[in-house]
């Protein structure tokens, strides 16, 4: 069976997988932890394609949440969402990504990062940059009223929940958008692992309680849930930024991501109802995943590299959602993006293939016999004397 052909099937055993999994762990209450099982098949099935493997985790957990959702009662609304998230802070899913990655690659990749400088400034620099990142925002969304911490807000429903969501969200941003600046500098490149682990540390030590300040606000509720819930964040953020300094693809993903939600936050939301930015979200998402699929087939002539770049952004979101949960108990506010969230990964999955593959198409009939071909870092182009060979 040709490759192709085999990954499509891995990848379809671990969508089954992930409903699977989470209904037997439904059966004994422990849902949360369907994220890590699920990774160990992504990256059993998917040994040699570690990047995939990560991506077809979080696509199961996309999975398990519809069919947990369609075969549960209706009248438990998002109970089963709820138990999958575990209490809010726990990123079960993401894990399960990093061991998918972990299993499929045979342990950690070995860095590329020797003759490249020193790393102490790059790893001070992931750590400052991603502590000015995360209390920046915090700080911002205080003073915008993006944030406001209290158990129930009286034009948001239950705002403690959205609160937590975006408790987990500037982490994540910050350390990503740290780790790639990081990975800039002379002696930053290839460090993937040192970068985003310094960067969390940064983020930690910071942004963590600076968060816990803020939500002692909400009165009703313990505000080391807050703590946690940044702490997760930054690890979702370091779990990704990881993935950004080992494939550029990812990486242009995640940041056209980042920067299109940190502008609807400055805005305060797209115009028009709650119903209908939802819908302009997943409109804008799934326009803004085909470009950077068909941007990186083009640059990388890989249908494969391009889909994983594609996804990448919506899927960090909704690793964000799916930690906090839908969490519909008498307001939409939190339980309406949750499923933006989820519905965006899905549209994504199946607007970038096609999107990637029609741009390498278009790549490769414009690419004359003596340019260069890219693919990821690294650039061929025909030497002249192998052109006479041919032409001889």
């Amino acid at each position: 069976m040709p490759k192709a052909g085999r990954v499509v099937l891995a990848v379809a055993g671990v969508l089954a997988a992930g409903p699977c999994v989470s209904v037997l762990l439904a059966a004994i209450d422990r849902l949360e932890l369907a994220g890590m099982p699920t990774g160990l098949v992504a990256g059993g099935l998917l040994r040699g394609d570690p990047a995939k493997a990560a991506v077809a985790t979080l696509y199961g957990s996309v999975a398990a949440v519809m069919v947990g959702e369609s075969v549960t009662d209706a009248s438990d609304g998002g109970d089963f969402a709820d138990v999958m998230a575990g209490w809010p802070g726990w990123p079960g899913w993401v894990i399960g990504a990093v061991l998918a990655y972990l299993v499929a690659a045979g342990g950690l990749p070995r860095t590329e990062a020797r003759g490249m400088g020193p790393a102490v400034p790059a790893v001070v620099a992931a750590a400052l940059t991603a502590a000015v990142l995360a209390c920046g925002q915090l700080v911002a969304a205080e003073a915008l009223g993006r944030t406001l911490w209290e158990r129930y807000h009286e034009w948001d429903g239950p705002g403690w929940y959205r609160d937590l969501t975006r408790a987990v969200w500037y982490p994540a941003a910050a350390v990503v958008a740290a780790s790639v600046i990081a990975g800039r500098m002379p002696g930053g490149r290839d460090r993937f692992l040192a970068l985003p682990s310094a960067a969390w540390l940064g983020c930690a030590v910071t942004a963590g309680p600076l968060q816990y300040l803020q939500a002692l606000g909400a009165v009703d509720d313990p505000p080391v849930v807050a703590l946690t819930a940044s702490l997760a964040g930054a690890g979702i953020g370091a779990a990704a930024g990881a993935a950004a300094l080992r494939h550029a693809g990812t990486r242009r993903g995640l940041l056209c991501f980042i920067l299109l939600f940190t502008a609807i936050e400055v805005m305060g939301g797209l115009p028009g109802s709650l119903a209908d930015g939802a819908l302009s979200m997943l409109i804008v998402s799934t326009v803004l995943a085909v470009v950077v699929a068909a941007w990186t087939a083009r640059r990388d002539a890989s249908t494969g590299s391009a889909v994983t770049a594609g996804v990448a952004g919506p899927l960090l979101v909704w690793s964000v959602y799916v930690t906090v949960g839908s969490r519909d108990y008498d307001h939409s506010t939190q339980y309406l993006p949750y499923w933006t969230a989820c519905v965006a990964a899905l549209l994504a999955s199946i607007a970038a293939p096609p999107a990637a593959g029609v741009a390498r198409l278009g790549r490769a009939g414009g690419v004359s016999g003596r340019g260069p071909v890219r693919r990821g870092r690294r650039s061929w182009r025909p030497s002249p004397a192998r052109c006479r060979r041919r032409v001889r």
